[in-house]
């Protein structure tokens, strides 16, 4: 089974936030490190408050693709910015609903210490 390479889009860039897209499949050790080290890199330590994931065109996700959004998650609010993830449906939301972490995501829950 061939992967849809997980590509990033900025969609938007204004002062304290960011809205990114991914689009592909979001599976897989590489391409969920692929991702954490871009947004890490780009946004977690500079000047945005805000980080914006729309995941719609992401067509599966797998256990490494929550852990990455998680992780992503938990680093941004020690540094104390804002992170929600957006728009998923089908198989993503259903992931997200099954993991136990779409309300932590989507900006209604904690997740945990």
């Amino acid at each position: 089974m061939a992967n849809r390479p997980l590509s990033v889009q900025v969609l938007e860039r204004e002062d304290d936030h960011v809205v990114l897209r991914l689009e592909g499949e979001m599976a897989g050790r590489l391409w969920t490190e692929v991702i954490e080290e871009f947004l890490e890199e780009h946004y977690v330590d500079d000047g945005v408050r805000r980080i914006r994931i729309d995941l719609a065109p992401v067509s599966f996700i797998d256990n490494y693709g929550v852990a990455t959004l998680i992780a992503l998650y938990k680093a941004s609010q020690e540094r104390g910015k804002l992170f929600l993830v957006e728009g998923a449906q089908g198989q993503v939301l259903e992931k997200l609903e099954t993991t136990g972490v779409r309300s932590v995501l989507e900006g209604g829950g904690s997740a945990g210490s």
